[in-house]
């Protein structure tokens, strides 16, 4: 955000309008700001020092509204190209060309212009449609981002105060249909780590969400995502202003009166090692003594029986006898279904 702000910056110190006339024989300017305040404020800068023709794209997670105002304003006065561009795929996107556009344009030939540059920090540029459908795409996409992660955190914090291990509920979601980015890698290095540092700040998702609430009032009986983002904006102000977005999770922890956290539940952990042991095997050819191991090692596990808020005592039916081994050939071993 602050590269735009400090180029403009430089080229005004310089010599003030005559160090933008430099941008003169530009054509393409990329900028990546905050908001669309921001988008506005620069490009007012930098439209009248610019050749008609020249396309100024913003990357910036923008309000689609303003940014189609200020395509059409600066088009007309100056005959300049405004595109929104926003980016998804993080510091780490960035840092490898990795970034996924997409893209909002009223021109062909400029967007022709325009894609070398884009493509040169990107590895997916999609056009999504007129000024301004990038920034509705991009705003819709973050919802879905932090939706995503509060949901895989309700359910990992249900499951911790069920008694399982969060880290055993992702190792089995991240290999079944439930699995997301956020429960692969949000979830696992950020929260149970409690780090808390992707490098995207709470407030600028907060901001992202209420772009994505306007948009959501375009589908009458909407309730799903906005009863999501509202809970982004009550964790927004509950943190401060450089939290970053992960933390929105802290949010539901207060809540539920428990941190999510490794090692919760160990009785799942010593069933989570002996699947893994068995997976190669085929069921019948399993040893029946291995039900009874397992449900050995449950019962000896420090914190298997019931404790207070992360655990629960283990009901008989759930370790079979081995007896029962034989008559199950077609499913898991017993001691691990």
């Amino acid at each position: 955000a602050e590269f735009g702000s400090q180029a403009v910056g430089s080229a005004a110190g310089g010599g003030g309008a005559e160090g933008l006339e430099a941008l003169r024989g530009a054509e393409v300017l990329v900028m990546c700001l905050p908001t669309s305040a921001e988008d506005a404020d620069v490009a007012e800068q930098l439209a009248p020092h610019l050749s008609a023709g020249a396309c100024i794209v913003s990357c910036t997670s923008g309000e689609p509204a303003a940014t189609q105002r200020l395509a059409q304003s600066l088009k007309e006065r100056f005959g300049v190209h405004f595109f929104d561009c926003p980016v998804s795929g993080g510091p780490r996107g960035a840092a490898a060309g990795s970034l996924t556009c997409m893209l909002g344009s009223d021109d062909d030939a400029a967007t022709e212009r325009v894609l070398p540059v884009v493509r040169s920090f990107s590895q997916k540029v999609v056009r999504c449609g007129p000024v301004g459908s990038g920034h509705a795409v991009k705003a819709v996409n973050n919802a879905l981002n932090v939706t995503h992660l509060l949901l895989g955190a309700e359910g990992l914090l249900a499951l911790q105060q069920f008694g399982v291990d969060p880290e055993v509920a992702l190792s089995a979601i991240n290999t079944s249909s439930g699995r997301s980015l956020q429960t692969e890698v949000r979830l696992p290095e950020e929260v149970l780590s409690r780090r808390f540092g992707y490098g995207f700040k709470l407030p600028l998702m907060a901001k992202d969400c209420r772009i994505a609430a306007g948009v959501l009032k375009e589908l009458p009986g909407a309730s799903l995502l906005p009863a999501a983002l509202d809970m982004v904006q009550r964790a927004c102000a509950e943190e401060s202003k450089d939290a970053d977005y992960t933390r929105v999770v802290c949010h539901l922890e207060r809540k539920a009166g428990m941190e999510l956290r490794p090692g919760a539940g160990l009785a799942g952990k010593v069933l989570a090692s002996r699947l893994a042991e068995s997976a190669s095997v085929p069921v019948a050819a399993q040893p029946a003594a291995q039900a009874a191991e397992a449900a050995a090692l449950v019962a000896a596990a420090p914190g298997a029986a019931a404790s207070e808020g992360h655990g629960r005592k283990r009901p008989h039916s759930e370790v079979e006898a081995p007896a029962a081994a034989s008559s199950r050939s077609s499913k898991l071993t017993p001691a691990l279904a």
